[in-house]
């Protein structure tokens, strides 16, 4: 089963997200800011992350950058 993780501030936004999709027999995690996203990317290697831009935190841009390099570490 895919884990997605969703990082976005509005709780809306990752409700929606997490209801669409389980429905389609996916897993997923969801965060509220890039700090908690990133550690999520970092314990759980999701297979996808849907990444906000504007965070509260950081801008997604440098949380996808740090992702990128946590995830190439850990290998």
């Amino acid at each position: 089963m895919p884990l997605l993780l969703v990082i976005d501030d509005e709780q809306s936004v990752r409700y929606s997200f997490r209801r669409v999709l389980e429905a389609d027999g996916m897993q997923v995690l969801t965060a509220a800011t890039a700090a908690e996203g990133l550690a999520m990317v970092r314990e759980h290697r999701p297979d996808a992350v849907v990444l906000d831009l504007q965070l509260p935190d950081r801008s997604g841009l440098e949380c996808f950058r740090k992702s990128r390099l946590s995830t190439r570490a850990a290998r």
